[in-house]
């Protein structure tokens, strides 16, 4: 009489932790380019993308494509490691149809990640979270944090054991060897894939970067093309800009990002109203750039407006972000 109900729980226990019983190849491949290509453009509309194998984060805003792009360097870094791995250690023939399409399919639980990313209850704990720190939210909200935190690691634990179980199978390996040969290639891709990540054309925003204190009159350049760019934003206007910046500025800092920069901007600090010079830094490794801090006011926060001038004065960086007393 148990019967049925046996071969239900025994094939719903399949689909969770080893689908490549029922898909391998180049079905599993298609099935989880498409996952992977949908939880990168779902993430990637709210700035959220995988910086690394298995680190799904809020970064900068940056074209589309480069959560799409940082999607695939996830999947594809760490299958070539597990190919090279499994053909160095298993005695069976590894095809990398098979290592590469059950990895795409292992991280299909990533949608399920995005989806917790762009929902609107967690956009606004974050908001809340960046605008004003841990220390100001509600009980509830504290909660909820714990919650998701918790249902995110189990997904990341989730998608990492579907990862293993895919190069067992597609490599016919199990044991020792293969378990620290799959942590060395996670590893490794981790690395791997955020310095691939850093090489993308495009980003927006400047990095942290060691600096100094100087002593520059150039800040009041500074203050009046950031006070030219939000005011015109607060305006309605997302113009491309002109000789004002760089030209791999103005590629990155096209019109499309600096609106959708600007939504965020206004949840997060409200309406731009000025800028209060704070200080200048000039960079240790570049120092042909100059760091212009300010303290912007705002109708509801008072963030740093970050604004970076080359040797020329031309704009090459411009970053918005809560404000701290040390750079």
């Amino acid at each position: 009489m148990d019967a049925p109900h046996t071969r239900t729980t025994s094939a719903w226990h399949l689909w969770l932790f080893n689908p490549f019983h029922f898909l391998a190849g180049s079905q599993a491949l298609a099935w989880g380019l498409a996952c992977i290509t949908l939880t990168a453009w779902l993430g990637g509309i709210f700035d959220f993308r995988f910086t690394g194998v298995i680190s799904f984060q809020r970064t900068a805003p940056a074209p589309l494509w480069h959560a799409i792009a940082q999607g695939l360097m996830a999947w594809a870094i760490p299958s070539v490691l597990l190919y090279i791995g499994g053909r160095l250690i298993s005695r069976s023939r590894v095809r990398p149809i098979d290592v590469f399409g059950t990895q795409a399919l292992a991280r299909a639980p990533g949608l399920l990640i995005a989806l917790i990313a762009m929902s609107p209850p967690f956009r606004d704990l974050t908001t809340s979270l960046v605008a004003e720190g841990i220390s100001h939210l509600s009980i509830a909200q504290l909660v909820l944090l714990s919650s998701v935190g918790i249902v995110l690691i189990l997904l990341l634990v989730w998608t990492v054991l579907l990862m293993y179980r895919a190069f067992a199978v597609s490599c016919n390996v199990a044991g020792g060897r293969a378990i620290a040969v799959f942590i060395a290639a996670i590893a490794l891709g981790e690395v791997a894939t955020g310095a691939a990540g850093r090489l993308l054309p495009g980003t927006a925003a400047p990095q942290t970067v060691a600096s100094a204190p100087v002593q520059s009159e150039q800040h009041h350049l500074a203050a009046q093309l950031a006070t030219q760019i939000l005011q015109a934003h607060e305006q309605g206007r997302f113009e491309t800009l002109g000789p004002e910046a760089t030209e791999s500025f103005r590629k990155a800092f096209t019109a499309e990002i600096q609106r959708h920069s600007y939504q965020q901007l206004r949840q997060l600090f409200g309406t731009f109203e000025g800028l209060d010079f704070v200080e200048t830094h000039s960079i240790e490794n570049q120092p042909h750039l100059l760091i212009h801090r300010f303290r912007g006011r705002y109708s509801t926060a008072s963030p740093e407006v970050r604004v970076v001038l080359d040797q020329d004065g031309k704009l090459t960086g411009l970053w918005i972000k809560p404000y701290q007393e040390q750079m």
